[in-house]
Order: structure tokens, then sequence, then C-alpha cells
């Protein structure tokens, strides 16, 4: 009877951890609603694989260094010199030309004050981007002195007169999200810290569904990225300050509670 009794009160503290552990683990995943892409950066493949652990827009390293894992704000991180990218040749899913939501998002952690390798002094470390003459891109630029870390979705080469956030001081971890909507673009640090720019036309790329992180034609960053996402949809700050607590993608609750529960019966 004792040794019942014993068993019991073991699967039910079995139970109340499990249900505890799990909740936690709920409460500290990211959005997964209209996510297209997320590229953790936790490993290189067969030399030169960058996954696209959600999707189809795997990537391949490039530029005349590679880019190198190190530890990262969840698991690995992306190690760039300015020089180095993950150039993702992207599907139909990564197509914004014309449409009117997304969002982008991406940890970083500069090395510097000035942390870029570009074209033209100052511009422009791009962090994850789809631009050429058109498009998009989350970058730092020096030539925006208080708004370095900008998020800019403007066609041609203008940009979006400095809309950022000052530079961030070297060796911390930051995360940026870039969110447009159908009239307004939008710039989050840390969660946080609204920037608002009105933006009443559609997105405009070159048409193309190719993807850069790290380093793009004007230029590289100098750094280490981190869980980079993006989504075919505008989060809110709410959706946004919940990825920024996250700790990456989640587990399957039911998954991890019948492992237990098989666990816990045996015990019976």
């Amino acid at each position: 009877m004792v040794c019942s009794l014993l068993r019991q009160v073991i699967c039910l503290s079995a139970i109340l951890f499990t249900t505890f552990i799990l909740a936690g683990l709920v409460d500290a995943q990211m959005v997964e609603d209209g996510l297209i892409s997320y590229w953790p950066l936790d490993e290189i493949k067969a030399g030169k694989k960058v996954k696209d652990a959600v999707g189809e827009n795997h990537g391949e390293l490039a530029g005349e260094s590679k880019m190198t894992i190190v530890a990262g704000k969840v698991g690995g991180a992306g190690k760039f010199d300015g020089v180095a990218a993950v150039h993702i040749p992207g599907t139909k899913t990564l197509e914004f030309n014309g449409k009117d939501e997304m969002t982008v998002s991406a940890w970083v952690n500069a090395k510097n004050d000035e942390p870029v390798k570009g074209v033209v002094a100052g511009c422009c470390g791009t962090i994850v981007a789809q631009r050429d003459i058109n498009g998009w891109a989350l970058r730092f630029d020096g030539r925006n002195g208080g708004k370095e870390m900008e998020f800019i979705c403007q066609p041609g080469w203008n940009g979006d007169g400095g809309f950022g956030f000052p530079k961030l001081k070297p060796g911390q971890w930051h995360y940026l999200t870039g969110v447009v909507t159908k009239k307004k673009q939008l710039l989050y640090l840390d969660g946080k810290g609204e920037l608002e720019l009105g933006r009443p036309a559609p997105i405009q790329t070159n048409g193309g569904t190719e993807t850069e992180i790290g380093h793009a034609g004007d230029g590289g960053f100098v750094g280490l990225i981190d869980e980079v996402t993006i989504y075919n949809r505008a989060l809110s700050q709410k959706e946004i300050q919940q990825n920024f607590e996250a700790k990456g993608m989640a587990v399957n609750p039911t998954t991890k509670l019948t492992t237990h529960w098989a666990e816990i019966k045996v015990l019976r």
C-alpha cells in the first residue's frame, strides 16, 4: 500500500514537472503564423549549405571569404567580416514585388562602431536584404549620423532618408525588426522603440526572389548575425516582442507530453 502510494506521488510529481517545463517552452517560442523562412545560422551543411528551417529557401556560402559559425544569441550564429555572405536564390514565397506587407528580423552583434565594409565610405553593412536598385534591407549605414541602424524599403538608390536607430554598442546583442504595412513602414529595436514612416505604395523590388544575409552589392556587415526570419505579413508589436523573448522554434508539446507520459507509466 505504501509502495503504491509512493508510486502515485512520483507519477503526480513527474506530470506537474513536465507540465511546468512544457508551459515554459510554449511561452518562449517565436510566432509561426505567416513565417516564410527562418535561418537559425546554427550550422553549415556539406561545407556550404545554410538551411531554411521552415521553408525551401536554403542558402549557400558566398563572397571572397566564408561565414563561420560561432556561439550566438540562440545556439550558433553567423560570423561575418563584411565580405562573407549567405546567398539565397529563393522560391516564389520570397517574391515581394507589388506586395503590401512583410516583416523581417534578425539578432545582430556589431564588432565595432563602424561594422561595415562597403562600396561607399560607411555604406552599407547589409544584415539581410533583397536589394539592388530597388527593394528592402536591414542594414548599417554610417552616412546617416544617429540613425545608422536602418530599414529601407524604397525604390532607387536614395534609401529612406535615414530611417533608423542610432548605432549599436559593439559586443552586445540587439534585435532589429522591419515591418511593412499597407500604409506604413516600421522599425523596432529589441521588440519596442517603434519608428514609423508613411509609405502608400506597395513594395517595389526588381522582381526577383534572391535574398542575401551578411552582404549585398553595396557592402556587408561586420559582426554576428543570428535568428533571421521573414514573414509574409506585418507582425504586431506584441508579436515582435514575443519573438524578442523567444528561444527559437517551438518543440511539439503533444509529442513531448506523450514521451514523458510513457516514461511515467514505467514507474507505475
